[in-house]
């Protein structure tokens, strides 16, 4: 069954294609109005720009608030495990819009906006993390340490597997991503545990 999108859904949809198949530069506001088969005063109406319109693209392809339901609803409260939980589903998600990510990265030095914009995407991430291990701090289930350090090395952890992954196939590292998973996740939680 189809299910019926919004103008605003529609919108950022045709963006997303636009930007996967041409680039930020090809993903004009003209192309999109006609992918998304609508005028393109309605995105000025909707988005007000090409950069609110990537910004809205952005947030709905972010990983920040399923990140924010995996902390709230699947957390048990040990470091091992839960970062498990969390790293699977950041590789889950990264593979999902991998491409996406690959083309921003590569065209982002040359719009600002666009930088600026993937900037916020490891700044959600950060705080996320920063909230969680913040809380197993409190419960004592983790060293004296800076925790923005630690968030951040997490992200740049499981950064670098996604980006070898996806340059590089297995010519850099032939693990699976289980593997991976379960090596890098064992030898950070136990570098944090009490």
């Amino acid at each position: 069954m189809n299910e019926i999108k919004s103008t605003s859904e529609r919108i950022i949809a045709a963006f997303i294609e636009l930007f996967r198949d041409y680039g930020y530069k090809g993903a004009t506001t003209r192309a999109v109005a006609e992918r998304a088969g609508v005028n393109e005063v309605t995105i000025f109406r909707h988005f007000g720009n090409k950069k609110g319109m990537m910004d809205a693209a952005l947030q709905s392809l972010s990983y920040s608030p399923f990140l924010e339901k995996i902390i709230k609803e699947e957390m048990v409260w040990d470091l091992e495990k839960d970062l498990w939980v969390i790293a699977d589903g950041y590789q889950t998600y990264m593979e999902k819009i991998g491409d996406l990510v690959l083309i921003g990265l590569r065209e982002a030095g040359l719009f600002p906006e666009l930088n600026e914009a993937l900037m916020q995407v490891p700044k959600q991430l950060k705080d996320n993390m920063v909230a969680y291990l913040g809380e197993m701090s409190r419960r004592g289930k983790l060293i004296d340490t800076d925790i923005e350090f630690q968030a951040m090395n997490f992200i740049w952890l499981n950064f670098g597997h996604f980006i070898s992954k996806s340059r590089f196939g297995n010519s850099v590292i032939s693990n699976s991503r289980n593997e991976f998973l379960k090596n890098s996740v064992q030898l950070f939680a136990r570098g944090l545990t009490p």
